[in-house]
């Protein structure tokens, strides 16, 4: 599982970090640039549901995975084909349409492992970002000499190399002697899962945000394209020493405290951000990803395997897919389109700290009422 998170975020990291720069050096505006960044969230509507499901009723989660990632890679190499808006657009959403549901598939099988094994989820997704840093950096260095189509090529390439590794994955499919399993809708009658992920969506607003204008605010700064891949390099390599810790780190103060302390970080860091003069600022800006990003994602997706019922557990990770992914991001890359054609990237990062400032208040509450319900429920308990 180490392997397929090394070569698959390794796919991603040789593309999609440029994909805004190529979008610009092709002659297109940030409100454009917005729309096709957020192609992939929308397409996720479709894919989520369909694929969570599939993945959920097949045999062979593994085999599925190795499928659905053959189609993206190459619908991936496609994209290098566009030249306008209108050409870009059908092969975004082609492309988007398989490689959406891959993340989701990805962490169920690694939760299974984790319950057969003992195995450290964070430790397992933590080569996802050796990988990230190690094609970033090397991207940004490249595409300063070759043309960024190439990042293409290299998306492709590196996602064919993990089917080689995907090929080894276990099946961890839904017993056929089980009975049908509950429906989708099922995951929205959990209180503590939806107010979770309403507190999640709206800090991804902001980080869809900084994603999609990140490369463009450094380069507003004077920044390369070097400097904007080792930027995504810095950032990547601050995940890994979190997330060798990060199982202890959440036993000591609980997977609610994490999330909210990572929520009220980031409202620093985009401060941070918007006020910065130089992108060699933005730079040590990105360490802040240690606090940030690197205690936030992993466990969210033990948050929500941990309230959704285990036969749900791929539907359930599509479901936080869905949202972060896919409603927060479209949000996220639209208005902050809209921001940068009207007054730059200073005034998004600012927005962006009052609205992931606003996502802490949201989990803190969030926090206490659980908290809360707990120590009632105990009280009862022990009455009883």
């Amino acid at each position: 599982m180490s392997a397929v998170y090394f070569f698959f975020f390794g796919a991603q990291g040789a593309m999609t970090p440029f994909l805004s720069l190529f979008y610009k050096s092709a002659g297109l505006s940030a409100t454009e640039i917005a729309l096709l960044l957020s192609v992939p969230p929308v397409m996720l509507f479709l894919s989520q549901p369909l694929f969570g499901q599939l993945a959920d009723r097949s045999g062979n989660r593994g085999r599925l995975f190795g499928q659905i990632l053959v189609a993206a890679a190459l619908a991936g190499a496609l994209v290098s084909l566009g030249s306008s808006f209108w050409t870009f657009l059908p092969l975004v959403a082609l492309w988007s349409f398989f490689s959406g549901p891959l993340g989701a598939i990805a962490d169920s099988i690694a939760l299974g492992e984790v319950q057969r094994t003992g195995a450290s989820y964070p430790q397992l997704r933590l080569w996802g970002s050796v990988a990230w840093v190690i094609t970033t950096t090397l991207g940004g260095w490249l595409y300063n000499r070759i043309d960024l189509r190439w990042s293409f090529a290299f998306y492709t390439t590196i996602s064919l190399v993990t089917l080689i590794f995907s090929r080894r994955l276990p099946a961890d499919g839904v017993s056929r002697e089980r009975g049908p399993l509950p429906p989708f809708s099922t995951l929205f009658r959990i209180p503590e899962l939806t107010g979770f992920l309403l507190c999640s969506g709206l800090l991804q607003v902001t980080v869809a945000a900084n994603s999609a204008f990140l490369s463009i605010h450094i380069g507003s700064l004077g920044g390369s394209n070097s400097v904007v891949g080792l930027a995504w390099a810095i950032a990547a390599s601050m995940e890994v020493p979190v997330w060798l810790y990060l199982d202890r780190i959440t036993e000591r103060f609980g997977d609610m405290e994490v999330v909210t302390v990572s929520a009220f970080m980031y409202g620093l860091r985009w401060l941070l951000m918007g006020v910065a003069p130089a992108a060699g600022l933005v730079l040590a800006l990105q360490l802040m990803q240690a606090v940030t990003f690197a205690l936030f994602a992993p466990t969210a997706v033990q948050i929500v395997g941990r309230l959704v019922p285990q036969e749900l557990r791929t539907s359930g990770q599509a479901l936080l897919v869905l949202v972060n992914s896919g409603v927060a991001t479209v949000i996220g890359n639209l208005v902050s389109g809209r921001l940068v054609d009207l007054s730059g990237t200073v005034l998004l990062y600012r927005v962006a700290a009052v609205i992931a400032l606003a996502a802490g208040l949201g989990f803190l509450l969030l926090t206490r009422r659980t908290r809360g319900g707990a120590a009632v429920r105990r009280e009862v308990t022990r009455v009883g």
